[in-house]
């Protein structure tokens, strides 16, 4: 992977099961929302009953059970799907119940933020950052060190 190269165009689309509790977490949501901005497009879709987007792209979902990543890795996910020129990077994160089969079934990658499980309001924090935390290793920048 080259880092600090410029990578084509690329809108994160985050698809959460409900909405964000105004508070701390929305804070820092919006917060890491407006910093990935600077590198690409962001969606926030936010539905009482989530379904796999139609729009082309890969479709990530979070789950305990899925492939735990490092930082880099990551990274070189988001790097990858860039120089791809792939459209979209869907993130599906699903709610207390968890999420519908057809995301968990068509998904193209499971990921796991953690073996542990996590509040569903706040792994929409934990998510953002790591694509921000993302954005930063491609670019070369500081923030990751």
């Amino acid at each position: 992977m080259v880092r600090g190269k410029e990578a084509s165009w690329v809108k994160i689309v985050f698809c959460f099961t409900g909405k964000t509790v105004k508070g701390p977490v929305y804070e820092i949501v919006e917060d890491y929302r407006a910093r990935i901005r600077k590198w690409a497009g962001v969606e926030i879709i936010e539905a009482k009953n989530l379904r796999l987007q139609s729009r082309e792209g890969i479709h990530l979902l979070l789950s305990p059970s899925g492939r735990t990543l490092s930082s880099e890795e990551f990274a070189d996910i988001i790097q990858k799907s860039m120089e791809q020129a792939v459209k979209h990077l869907f993130f599906y994160t699903g709610g207390p119940s968890g999420i519908c089969k057809e995301i968990a079934s068509k998904a193209d990658m499971t990921l796991s933020l953690s073996a542990m499980t996590f509040n569903h309001q706040l792994v929409r924090a934990m998510l953002l950052e790591q694509v921000y935390r993302a954005f930063t290793i491609i670019r070369g920048e500081p923030y990751h060190k």
